[in-house]
């Protein structure tokens, strides 16, 4: 048919031939590498486990299908309840062996379903891949934990627990504000889904004992939490004291907060930093301002400067800390390096963290505990499976490039082949990450329930 066919370009160089599009009912996908994740879940044991772990909700579905199924879709890259559909018409099925995917209003009924159960099911799991990933790379010797909050707008009120509350980019509209804790090794522990006039703070004294728990069974012993402003508080100055923890905690800049310092020194390394340390609630507090130098500002026209001239503070820190003997910079320095949670976070929406909502706080808990379990069965996949840059490669790049692998599915002799491009370039480091994925044994260690 003539308008299944591009006309020839006869002024190019090279190939002129026309074009005619055809159909083919072969099985064709573009998610071949999603065969990591379905070899990652098979090694783990995952959909025994969650079988086993999960409540009996009922339905024509498994626990661990729905899981599976949304982990997949985000990795894939969707982050909806219709992006569903895609699922079952690109030979995303027939990779994982489903029958079909669950349609966006069973997924509804199941988060609405779920409750407290299940948010605390998919903390587990989250805690389960974080061992197995540390059953492969060895537990860290020392660990910095960190915890932050983020704002997920929301253009509605039928979500629930949209309210309004704290919102930088779009003041006066409804938000969640879920608590997020990652550690400086680059896995999530977890998720708290909020509404959106919860404090920074809300809920964030017992989560941190908790976790600070489950780390030492762990066999971690020198820990450290970096929080920032929003957590500062006399109580939490005293919860961390008495965990036994070290800590860097950012203190707001308020006028009481620089009368318990001390005068401001320059650095000798550095002379736009100027330092100062006092003492705040039984912890050495730190102070760095950033001053621009009196000369450096002076005029070349006019080398005399006024009588009133001085410097001019451009940005100041305090930090309090527990840290004995640590140089003021040096607790700066440490502080700053915790700001990679930021860019964590940014990984998070991009598998489509936050993304959809339903009617249901408890649903919505759920909808980010996956987001959560798929950030880190994502960190797991890249820092265990993978080699070079792509250990460090942000998730949109590995969708693109690897989980996105067009391919063709046969069936021979009661056998299923998946054929790949000879010259794709991607190709041996997906069958490189597959050989390390075989060697990937489920969690030694055990995390105790609390």
């Amino acid at each position: 048919m003539r308008h299944h066919r591009i006309p020839s370009r006869p002024h190019v160089q090279g190939e002129r031939a026309p074009i005619r599009l055809l159909h083919d009912a072969t099985d064709l996908t573009d998610g071949a590498g999603l065969l990591l994740v379905r070899r990652a879940w098979d090694q783990l044991q995952l959909g025994t486990r969650l079988d086993a772990w999960a409540p009996e909700i009922g339905g024509r579905f498994r626990t661990s299908l729905y899981i599976e199924v949304w982990l997949v879709l985000l990795l894939y890259g969707g982050g909806v309840m219709d992006d569903l559909a895609r699922l079952a018409t690109r030979g995303v099925c027939r990779l994982f062996g489903w029958h079909a995917v669950p349609d966006p209003t069973t997924v509804g009924r199941w988060l609405r379903r779920g409750g407290p159960e299940m948010i605390e099911l998919l903390d587990r799991l989250t805690w389960y891949l974080v061992r197995a990933r540390w059953t492969a790379t060895g537990v860290p010797p020392s660990l910095t934990l960190i915890l932050d909050s983020t704002v997920v707008l929301r253009y509605g009120h039928t979500q629930a627990g949209a309210e309004r509350g704290y919102n930088p980019t779009r003041p006066g509209r409804p938000s969640h504000h879920p608590l997020l804790a990652f550690t400086d090794t680059g896995d999530c522990l977890g998720v708290r889904w909020r509404g959106g006039a919860a404090h920074t703070a809300e809920g964030a004294g017992a989560w941190i004992r908790t976790l600070v728990v489950k780390l030492r069974q762990l066999g971690i012993t020198d820990l450290t939490v970096r929080l920032d402003k929003g957590f500062f508080s006399k109580e939490m100055v005293a919860l961390l004291e008495e965990l036994g923890v070290t800590f860097v905690l950012k203190v707001p800049d308020h006028a009481w907060v620089r009368r318990a310092l001390s005068a401001y020194r320059p650095s000798e390394k550095d002379a736009t930093l100027w330092t100062a340390t006092g003492e705040l609630y039984g912890a050495r507090l730190c102070s760095v301002e950033r001053r621009t130098p009196v000369r450096a500002r002076a005029d070349a026209a006019q080398p005399e400067l006024p009588l009133d001239a001085q410097e001019t503070t451009e940005r100041v820190a305090h930090v309090l800390t527990n840290i004995a003997g640590a140089q003021a910079l040096t607790v700066w320095r440490r502080y700053n390096a915790g700001a990679v949670i930021e860019q964590r976070i940014k990984e998070c929406y991009q598998l489509g963290f936050g993304k959809t909502a339903v009617d249901d706080l408890a649903g919505n808990a759920i909808l980010a505990g996956l987001g959560g379990v798929a950030y880190q069965m994502l960190h797991l996949l890249r820092t265990t499976a993978l080699e070079g840059a792509w250990c460090r490669a942000q998730p949109a790049t590995l969708r693109t490039w690897l989980f996105r692998l067009p391919a063709r599915a046969t069936t021979h002799a009661r056998k299923r082949y998946l054929h790949l491009l000879h010259g794709e370039p991607m190709r041996r480091p997906l069958l490189r990450a597959l050989r390390h994925l075989a060697g990937l044994d489920p969690p030694r260690t055990r995390v105790l329930a609390l």
